[in-house]
């Protein structure tokens, strides 16, 4: 009987440590989502397979910093705040994430995505202007020399919308 109680007590000991523990977990990625400065506008829409989205699967994201994922439609200005349509960052915690742009209108759109891995908003450059952290952009185009065209990351919407994947780049 006194070895049942001291299992007894040693197990409800044990569950106490646990949820100790996985309350401090929370704690500390509630934070971590705090201290990475995503806005409420940056969030991502949710996916929802029946209405019209460009749903985007980037693969080969790092742990740490945050995924940030553009949507473009602007051939003109490519890469530039003038030409993107919206925005999306999120926390990158795992290999693969899904993010879903909601569509008002159909149209020829271009997908942007890196891993700001330092989670300071900002894509590092390398010497020679190409990225330093991991990237890439809709139809996984061939680097070339100079300055990527929006014509190799052109997709065209239409019915419910367009599932992409991305795989990203490492420096």
């Amino acid at each position: 009987m006194a070895s049942e109680k001291s299992n007894l007590q040693k197990y409800a000991h044990f569950l106490l440590a646990f949820f100790v523990v996985l309350s401090f977990m929370a704690a500390i990625e509630a934070k971590a989502v705090q201290l990475l400065d995503i806005r409420p506008h940056e969030a991502t829409d949710e996916c929802n397979p029946e209405i019209s989205q460009v749903r985007v699967t980037v693969n080969g994201v790092g742990y740490g910093g945050i995924l940030t994922v553009g949507l473009y439609d602007d051939p003109n200005h490519f890469l530039f705040k003038q030409g993107r349509k919206k925005r999306i960052r999120i926390p990158a915690t795992e290999k693969q994430h899904t993010v879903c742009f909601n569509l008002d209108e159909h149209g020829t759109y271009a997908v942007a995505a890196y891993h700001d891995r330092d989670a300071d908003r900002k894509l590092k450059r390398r010497w020679n202007l190409l990225p330093g952290e991991p990237f890439g952009l809709s139809n996984n185009p061939e680097l070339a020399i100079g300055f990527p065209k929006f014509s190799d990351s052109a997709f065209t919407t239409e019915g419910l919308g367009a599932d992409i994947i991305i795989d990203l780049i490492q420096p």
